[in-house]
């Protein structure tokens, strides 16, 4: 597989104010920074256009990224997507859009057909030798409009193959595939019937609501990169080896990552026992320090902006509070050289047990980077990841 870095010009011009928030590198925020793509899909589409989707919900993840350039942490922005397309044979030219949705006011865990939140311009494939199947990662850099925060829909847009029928010919996202058997109970609260949709179209022009396809569990490999601090859920099964990005392993999917089994409720032989856990990505800031809060519940009052507490309230910070802080249980630790920290929970046969007794509930994990270059004693300037949640 290849690895192709593109800057993209956006199909219409955007103009943004300027902010006075200094100059970072953007963070990937880690959706498949522990994932293990196991083919390539189409969902339901077969050989029809559409927009292929993973559909970010705000079950799994509050406020996640935020728009620096508003204080008031009531928008999302990023600046580009990571991801992997295939093409059933490399040798035929072809290329897709960059498409974005907001939610379908009518329809909550749906995207709004009535049109995309952004499309960039067609990115072609690289040219290919191979006749079989060809895979490049992409890594697209471009600013589309801020929007309310909320669920959010990110994918590719793919007309019919190029030559033949699909699986013969034509793109595809590359994507994890998993079944509810395999997955912690929390993944029985899922309020649509996949982790990913899609949308037909014609023209590049949605023409009909989103089909989220029934059987497997289908997460595209797909991943955000924005101006904020990456925090996702992260489950280890068993003794896992690091990575680059997932310093101590772990899945960070929207499956066991979000889900974990941690009392092998899906009787699973050798049995389960996910160790559930956090993980913060953010390389401006190797070696400082952070508040890692975890917490049963959101903000009672909603979500508060960071800037507006005295502990913070120095220009610079951003992020939202969104969980029960007055209730949090709060610790400090330290990211390592590389821009990563991963927090875990130990899953003794103690504590498995006693989940097992209690009902369904959620585990809230936040964190909040300090910048001690800025703001070496409080107030500080801080960083906030979003809140993810993980379903027990």
């Amino acid at each position: 597989m290849r690895s192709h870095t593109i800057l993209l010009p956006f199909t219409v011009a955007v103009g943004f104010a300027a902010s006075s928030v200094s100059a970072q590198v953007a963070n990937r925020i880690g959706l498949t920074a522990g994932f293990a793509a196991s083919g390539a899909t189409r969902l339901a589409a077969g050989a029809s256009a559409g927009d292929f989707l993973l559909h970010v919900d705000d079950r799994d993840y509050r406020d996640w990224m935020l728009d620096p350039a508003n204080l008031a942490g009531t928008t999302f922005a990023l600046t580009g997507l990571t991801f992997t397309v295939q093409d059933q044979v490399g040798v035929t030219p072809d290329g897709f859009t960059v498409v974005g949705y907001r939610p379908d006011p009518a329809a909550p865990n749906f995207p709004d057909p009535a049109g995309p939140w952004f499309r960039t311009g067609r990115v072609s494939t690289p040219i290919s030798t191979f006749s079989g199947p060809a895979a490049w990662r992409f890594t697209l850099t471009f600013a589309p409009p801020p929007r309310p925060t909320g669920d959010v829909w990110l994918g590719c847009g793919f007309g019919p193959p190029a030559a033949g029928t699909w699986p013969s010919d034509g793109l595809a996202l590359q994507a994890e595939v998993a079944t509810t058997a395999t997955i912690g109970r929390g993944i029985l609260g899922l309020p649509v019937a996949n982790l990913s949709c899609f949308v037909p179209t014609t023209a590049g022009l949605p023409v009909a609501p989103a089909v989220y396809p029934t059987g497997p569990l289908l997460q595209l490999d797909l991943d955000v990169i924005a101006n904020v601090t990456g925090g996702v859920s992260c489950t280890r099964i068993g003794a896992p080896a690091g990575s680059a990005l997932v310093p101590l392993g772990g899945t960070t999917d929207m499956m066991s990552g979000t889900n974990p089994d941690t009392f092998n409720s899906t009787a699973s032989a050798p049995p389960r026992a996910d160790s559930a856990g956090f993980l913060v990505t953010d390389v401006n800031f190797p070696g400082a320090p952070l508040f890692l809060l975890q917490a049963f519940g959101p903000s009672p009052v909603g979500p508060v902006p960071a800037i507006s507490v005295p502990l913070a309230g120095v220009p610079g910070t951003r992020g939202n509070i969104c969980l029960d802080v007055a209730a949090a249980n709060i610790s400090i630790a330290v990211i390592d050289a590389t821009g990563r920290f991963q927090h875990v929970v130990p899953m003794t046969p103690a504590l498995s047990a006693t989940i097992a007794l209690l009902p369904p509930f959620d585990v809230w994990w936040q964190a909040f980077v300090v910048n001690l270059a800025a703001s070496p004693v409080a107030p500080f300037e801080l960083h906030g990841t979003g809140c993810a949640i993980q379903h027990l």
